[in-house]
């Protein structure tokens, strides 16, 4: 607060509705205590009113991938890791500026032979994960493991409708003519 109020600046924060604690059983038992003590929603809410009473502007704006955009444009330019990037995604939002995605990885996304070697990739992985949990017996740790091979799944199957929707017709439809009956 003090360093804005010396600035002069507005303070940028993302809107939070809720934040996900975790649940039991999800391997992070660490992660989850901190997160039960961390009460963000008080802070915020503590912040805002300080800011009031010293008539500093707090601009919140919407977290919707901040982390993915500073990743993929400002952390190989800076040289920052992923956490400072998605702030500074954040602080340009406040300035009002737009963030797209970078015309190059439209552009991979576009490619055929890409999307395959990420499928591949995402197939390994998978097969390692089965691997792992059929090894595992601390009940813990296999909610970890099943928990990251569902979002493996998952990116593998948004992978493969990407690329059955670049061969040309939709899978889901059969080609008729005019009108499906079913």
């Amino acid at each position: 607060m003090d360093l804005a109020i010396q600035k002069g600046k507005a303070i940028a924060v993302e809107n939070l509705k809720k934040l996900k604690k975790g649940m039991r059983g999800d391997g992070k038992a660490t992660l989850r205590k901190r997160l039960h003590h961390w009460s963000a929603k008080k802070f915020l809410q503590k912040l805002k009113r300080v800011a009031v009473l010293k008539g500093v502007e707090v601009i919140e704006v919407n977290p919707a991938y901040t982390s993915v955009i500073g990743i993929l444009k400002y952390a190989p330019q800076l040289n920052i890791d992923k956490d400072i990037v998605g702030a500074y995604v954040i602080g340009r939002r406040a300035l009002g500026f737009r963030e797209d995605m970078p015309e190059n990885y439209e552009n991979l996304l576009k490619d055929k032979a890409y999307l395959e070697f990420a499928l591949n990739r995402y197939e390994e992985r998978e097969k390692e994960l089965r691997e792992l949990l059929e090894e595992e017996t601390n009940q813990y740790k296999r909610n970890a493991l099943e928990s990251e091979l569902r979002s493996v799944e998952n990116s593998k199957k948004l992978l493969t409708n990407l690329i059955q929707s670049l061969q040309g017709e939709p899978s889901s439809c059969k080609g008729a003519n005019g009108r499906n009956p079913e």
